[in-house]
C-alpha cells in the first residue's frame, strides 16, 4: 500500500513538472501586429529616441522654472582666538569669540532681454521635434518589421508550392511504378520522376533554409530568442482586395506632407535656430535684477541669548543691479553671424528632408503601381498555365505526350504560382509603405 502511494506521488510530480515545462515551451503565435508591438517595445533605437524626448520634456520644464526667483539660506559658525573684531559691536576684543551670521536671500531676474521667454519657446520647439522624431523612429521600425514579416510569410507560401509539387510528382511516380509492374511502361519514366523528385527535394530544402534564415532575421529584429517556438501567423492584410483602385498620387502627396513626422521635425529645427538667434541677440540688451536678503548676527562676547541677539541684530536688504553691455570684444556680433548661418543650414536641412521624402514617395508610388500591374499579369499568366498544365497532365496520363513535355508544363505552372505569390506580397508591402507614409 505504501509503495502504491509513493508511485502515485511520483507520477503526480512528473505530471506537474511536465505541465510546467509545457507552459514554458508552449508555442507562441505571432501576428504582424504582435511583431510590431514587440519590436517597438524592444528596439534600442526607439528607446533612445524616447529618452531624448523625456530629456526635452525635462529641459522645457526647467526653462519655465527660470521665471521664479532663486531663494537660498545661509548659515555659519565661526570660532576666533585672540584679537578680532566683534561682529555685533565691531569693537576689537581679545578673547575666544564664537559667532554666527544666518541669512536668507532671494534673487529675481526682472529683465534679461527676453532670454527666459525665448528659452522656454526654444525648449518647447525642441520637445515637439523630439516627439516627431520618436514617431518617425516608430514608423521606420514598423516598416522594417513589416518587410521582414512578409518575407517570412512569402517563404512559407513558396514551401507550400514545393510540397504540392512534390506530392504531385510522387503520385506520378507511384502511377509509373504500377505501370511498369503491369508491363505497360518502361523504367525510363520511373527514373526520370525519381530524378525530378530528388531535385525538388533539394529545392524544398533550400526554400526551408531560406525560411529559417528570414525567420531568424525577423526574431533578431524583435530581439526575441530564436530558440523559442514562435509560429508566424499569416497577416490579416492578405485578405485585402488587391484589385481595389490605387489612390491618386496628388492625394497621397498632400496626406504625406501633412503627416510626415520627419518633415515636421525639420520644420521645427528651423524655428529652433531662429530662437537661438533671439537668445544670442539678448546679450546686447541690459540686465536688471533684484536681490532681497534678511539676516542677523550672533557673538559670544554679547551676554544676550542666541535668539535675543538675532532679534536685536537683524538686517534687511533690498537692492537692484543693472548691467549694461558696452564692449564684449565683438563676441555677440560673431555669435549672431554664426546663428544666421545655422538658420540657413536648418532651412537647407528642411529642403533636403522634403526632397528625400518626395523622392521616396514617388519611388514607393511607382513601385506600388508596378507591383499591382505585375500581380495582375501574374494572375492571368497562372490561369493560362494552369489550363495548359491540366491539358498536358491529361495527355500524359493517357500516354499521348512524353514526360519532358509534361514536366515543362508543370515547371511553367509552378513558376507562375511563385511569381503570383511574390507579386502579391510585393504589392501588399508597397501598399503598407504608403500607408505608413500617410500615418494610417
Amino acid at each position: 500500500m505504501i509503495l502504491i502511494l509513493r508511485l502515485k506521488t511520483l507520477v503526480s510530480a512528473v505530471a506537474l513538472i511536465s505541465l510546467s515545462f509545457s507552459g514554458v515551451f508552449a508555442q507562441q503565435i505571432l501576428t504582424l501586429q504582435d511583431c510590431i508591438q514587440i519590436g517597438l517595445a524592444n528596439n534600442i533605437t526607439v528607446k533612445k529616441v524616447s529618452n531624448d524626448f523625456m530629456i526635452a520634456q525635462a529641459n522645457e520644464k526647467q526653462s519655465k522654472m527660470e521665471y521664479l526667483p532663486r531663494v537660498s539660506a545661509y548659515s555659519n559658525y565661526n570660532i576666533s582666538h585672540g584679537l578680532t573684531n566683534d561682529p555685533t559691536s565691531f569693537d576689537p576684543v581679545t578673547a575666544t569669540t564664537r559667532s554666527s551670521t544666518p541669512s536668507v536671500a532671494m534673487d529675481l531676474n526682472i529683465f534679461n532681454g527676453m532670454r527666459t521667454r525665448n528659452a522656454v519657446r526654444r525648449n518647447s520647439l525642441i520637445k515637439q521635434a523630439a516627439e516627431y522624431n520618436l514617431a518617425q523612429s516608430k514608423d521606420d521600425i514598423e516598416l522594417a518589421i513589416t518587410a521582414s514579416y512578409l518575407l517570412v510569410i512569402s517563404d512559407k507560401e513558396n514551401i507550400k508550392v514545393a510540397n504540392d509539387r512534390l506530392e504531385l510528382l510522387s503520385n506520378q511516380l507511384e502511377r509509373a511504378e504500377r505501370r511498369v509492374e503491369a508491363g505497360v511502361a518502361n523504367m525510363e519514366q520511373v527514373f526520370n520522376l525519381r530524378s525530378q523528385i530528388a531535385n525538388e527535394q533539394l529545392n524544398k530544402v533550400n526554400l526551408e533554409n531560406r525560411y529559417k534564415s528570414d525567420r531568424l532575421s525577423l526574431l533578431q529584429t524583435l530581439l526575441l530568442d530564436p530558440a523559442m517556438d514562435y509560429q508566424i501567423k499569416d497577416p490579416s492584410i492578405l485578405s485585402q482586395n488587391i484589385d481595389a483602385e490605387i489612390p491618386k498620387y496628388q492625394e497621397l502627396k498632400e496626406e504625406v506632407l501633412q503627416y510626415s513626422p520627419g518633415l515636421k521635425s525639420a520644420s521645427l529645427g528651423m524655428e529652433t535656430s531662429k530662437m537661438d538667434l533671439a537668445l544670442v541677440k539678448a546679450d546686447r540688451l541690459p540686465n536688471l535684477g533684484m536681490r532681497a536678503a534678511y539676516g542677523s548676527t550672533f557673538s559670544s562676547n554679547n551676554q544676550e541669548s542666541y535668539f535675543d541677539q538675532l532679534n536685536v541684530n537683524e538686517q534687511k536688504f533690498v537692492g537692484f543691479a543693472l548691467n549694461i553691455p558696452i564692449f564684449d570684444r565683438n563676441r555677440v556680433k560673431n555669435n549672431i553671424h554664426v546663428s544666421n548661418i545655422n538658420i540657413a543650414n536648418s532651412e537647407l536641412d528642411y529642403q533636403q528632408v522634403r526632397i528625400d521624402l518626395m523622392n521616396n514617395l514617388q519611388q514607393a508610388y511607382l513601385d506600388l503601381v508596378a507591383a499591382h500591374s505585375t500581380y495582375q499579369a501574374a494572375r492571368e499568366n497562372l490561369t493560362a498555365l494552369e489550363q495548359s498544365f491540366n491539358f498536358a497532365e491529361s495527355r500524359y496520363n493517357s500516354g499521348n505526350t512524353d514526360f519532358y513535355s509534361y514536366l515543362e508544363s508543370l515547371n511553367n505552372k509552378n513558376r507562375a504560382e511563385i511569381e503570383l505569390i511574390n507579386s502579391r506580397y510585393s504589392f501588399l508591402f508597397r501598399k503598407r509603405i504608403l500607408e505608413i507614409y500617410r500615418g494610417v
